[in-house]
This record gives structure tokens, sequence and C-alpha cells, in this order.
């Protein structure tokens, strides 16, 4: 199974890849007043022969770039330029030059750390292809490895729960063509945080291994800030284990110890992360240099550049805990409860509708069934040791609320399609044996309806700058 459900998400990425590039050279591209990475052009004369000559002039547009790119940066340009828009800016301009900007700190380091640790090797070979370049390339070659890694483990994870090779193929199957399909192949941080998730989910169900866990639940917390919510599963599923084997006192005491311990390892790498914010940001003898094109940019966007803190900037440098992340959100995008609730959002409410109304309905469900039905007459001991699903449905709940009433909502899409396995649980369960049964008029149908209208539409939003974020 584990190479039919490659090929399957490996056919997925093939298509999106298509898709984007039509639709890239097709429609023309929207430019809205959004961030954009800078560029060096000086970096492309270590190999271009006939460059033009040295120049510290900075182009604030990053798509039709021909006559100071080679031929391969053009290729890459052609091929996979529609790939880099919104965050997806962000997550590149960090993988090329690091934590510049104050703003920057909102996306989480292990994506671009991957990605810049990949454009590094491959820019060193010189080959004639730009850092800038290698960085677009890599990011996109990461993401369609994960992706399939993800498939997969979404295969054995469903078929570890529900023991139904029908209901884990459908959902591999729906997961591969998710609504966010854009944004796992994309310079996003998605496809890898949601491999992430899905391991460390499968490794908590399986057979609880200290490192293992550990490790994976570290990086899913570097890798999106929405990771911190995943320290649950471990903490669920080592409860429930004393629980439902009566384990002894001694034991219940080394199973906490364990537990904290694994929890308190795993956010060593955010702790280290917010050293380093609080280092380039905070330090008033922190000198750095920047690139001209760096600096252009942020002078222009009049962005806080690492190592020219004035005292009147970065107010969450005086705080006790100096966590950046929450302040970057709510100064740079005015994210809060009920902030986002504007007429004018109403657009952005529609697109996030159908995810939001789909997951809290099939949450609120299951949990009325838990609740009414299986705890009045089952021991609670049975429940917990039969419903292994139940961890998951509450993090899928906790997660459709936050993101009705706290985030940008437009993201909750991507957010929901990368970081539960829920979405695909429920809707799996809509679809019948085969496709022959489905009508257009049935909750598969309707399943099946958004599921490839978001795929192709978002795709061909996304890659014209459209609103799609």
């Amino acid at each position: 199974m584990t190479e039919k459900v490659t090929k399957l998400a490996f056919a997925s990425r093939v298509i999106i890849l298509i898709l984007q590039l039509l639709a890239n050279h097709l429609l023309p591209d929207h430019k809205p007043d959004v961030f954009r990475a800078p560029i060096a052009l000086q970096e492309k004369q270590h190999h271009l022969q006939n460059h033009q000559q040295h120049t510290n002039e900075f182009i604030d547009v990053v798509t039709n770039i021909t006559d100071t790119s080679s031929w391969l940066d053009r290729t890459v340009q052609f091929c996979l330029g529609g790939l880099r828009h919104w965050d997806g800016e962000y997550f590149l301009h960090i993988a090329e030059y690091s934590y510049t900007y104050e703003n920057t700190l909102a996306f989480y380091p292990l994506f671009p750390l991957v990605v810049r640790a990949g454009a590094n090797a491959l820019y060193a070979l010189n080959m004639g292809v730009s850092l800038r370049s290698w960085c677009l390339v890599i990011a996109v070659l990461v993401n369609v490895f994960c992706f399939c890694k993800a498939a997969n483990t979404l295969y054995e994870l469903t078929q570890r729960i529900f023991k139904d090779p029908n209901k884990s193929w459908n959902a591999v199957l729906l997961f591969c063509f998710n609504p966010a399909s854009i944004f796992f192949t994309a310079a996003y941080s998605e496809a890898l945080f949601c491999w992430l998730s899905l391991h460390l989910m499968l490794e908590c169900v399986s057979e609880f291994r200290f490192v293992r866990t550990t490790i994976t639940l570290a990086l899913s917390i570097v890798s999106r800030s929405n990771g911190l919510l995943n320290a649950g599963y471990p903490i669920y599923f080592m409860l429930r284990h004393s629980i439902v084997n009566h384990v002894k006192k001694t034991y219940r005491c080394f199973t906490t110890l364990k537990l904290v311990t694994c929890i308190l390892a795993a956010l060593m790498p955010l702790t280290f992360f917010y050293f380093y914010a609080f280092e380039q940001f905070c330090m008033p003898d922190r000198t750095m240099v920047h690139t001209s094109a760096v600096l252009d940019y942020g002078r222009k966007r009049n962005y806080i550049l690492a190592g020219q803190r004035n005292p009147e900037n970065s107010p969450w440098c005086d705080k006790t805990f100096p966590f950046p992340y929450s302040y970057i959100q709510s100064h740079y995008w005015n994210v809060g409860f009920l902030r986002y609730y504007e007429v004018k959002q109403l657009p952005n409410f529609m697109l996030a509708l159908p995810v939001l109304a789909f997951l809290l309905y099939h949450c609120v469900k299951y949990f009325r069934h838990f609740l009414s039905t299986l705890l009045p007459n089952y021991p609670f001991v049975q429940l917990l040791k039969e419903y292994k699903s139940l961890p998951f449905v509450l993090h899928a709940l906790l997660l459709t609320v936050f993101c009705t009433f706290f985030v940008h909502v437009q993201i909750s899409t991507r957010l929901l399609c990368s970081a539960t396995p829920c979405l695909y649980w429920f809707a799996a369960d809509q679809l019948p044996k085969t496709f022959d049964q489905i009508k257009l008029r049935s909750k598969a149908g309707s399943i099946l309806v958004w599921f490839t209208s978001y795929y192709l539409i978002g795709t061909a939003l996304f890659c014209n700058n459209l609103p799609w974020t």
C-alpha cells in the first residue's frame, strides 16, 4: 500500500505543478501591496560572465526578471514562479537572508532552515543558479517529499485507529486533493508540519518511544505556532496508558517524570529560537550587516531591522518573558479575538465557511454522541481503551474554534487541512465504497465538489497573487 499511496500523492503534486504553471502564465498577476523578498542583484555576478556592471539598485518586483538573470534562473522562475507568493515570500526571504526584519519572526524557523541548508549546498556547486532560485527549488522539492510522507503516515494512522482499509484509502485520497492543496506544494511550511504532526500522532497511538516522540514533537513545535497543541497527544496517551493498564503508583511517578522530561525537552528548540530573536532584535549593542537590498527595502517599508533597535520600538523586548510571536501577530497583522469581524472581510469568511462549518458540525455531533450515549452506559476506562479517536476530535474542535474567533479567517482552510486528520476522517465517512455510487446531489458529491473546486480555483488564484492565503 505504501507504493500505491506514494504514487497517488506524487501524482497530485505533479498536477498542482502543471496547474500552477498554466495558471501563472495564462492569467494576469495581481499586484497587491504585500511583502516581497528583496533581490540582491549583485550576488548574481558570481555566476554570470556577461552580467551588467555592479549595482546596488533594488527591484521591488520578483516576477518577470529576465534581463539580469541567467537562463537557469529564468527557467526556475518560469516553471515555479507561481509558488512563491504571499507567505511564501517570507519563508524564502528567511531562507536567503535569515531573520532581517522584525515581522519575519512570526514565521517559525524549521522550514526555512531546511530550505537554506539545501539551497546553500547546491549554491556552493557554482552551477550558474542564484541562491534565490535554489531556495525556491529546494522549498518545492522538500514539500513534495514531505507531502508523500504525510500521505503514507495518514494511511497508517487511520488504519491503526479504525482498522478499515477502505476508510484509510478514502482519507488519503481526500488528503491528496484537499482544499488547501496548493499550500502543500508552494513555499509554505504546511507539508512539513503536517508530516511531523501525523508522525507524532502515529507514535503516540502505537508505542510511545521517548526519543522519537520527543524529537518529533520538538520539530513540530518549531515548525508552526500551533504545533504547541501537539503536546496534548503524548500527554493524553501516556495518561491513558496509565489508567487503562492500572499501572502501579511507582510506575505512574516514573511515567509522569518521563512525560515532563519529554515536554520540556521538546520546548528547547523553540526556546533557542526565542533567545536568538531577543539577541537579534533587542540587544542595543548588537550590530548586524545587511545587504543593500535588505536595507533599502526595510527603509522603504519602515521595517525594524535586526541590530537596529530604537528605544521606542519592539516593546516585546521589555517583557518579563520576551516572546515576540503574539506581539508581532497583533502589531503587524491585527490578529486577536474578534478583530477580523468586519463587513469588508465577508468574502474571506465565505472562503473559510466550508471547512469551519464542516468540522464544527461533525465535532459537535461526535461529542454529543459520546457524552449522551456512550459515557452514561459504558465504563470510562473502556471508552478510553476503545475510542482512540477522542483526542483527535478534541484537537480539531479547539483548532476550529480558534480559527473562527482569533485568526485571519481565510487561513483556516490551510491551517486545519495541515493540522488535523479529522477533516479527512469525517469526509471519508461520507464516501461510499465505490465511486460509481456517488451522486452529485449527496453529501459525498458535495464534499468532492468542495475539495475539487478549492483544489483547482485555489491553485489558480494563489499563483497569480490573488487573495488565497
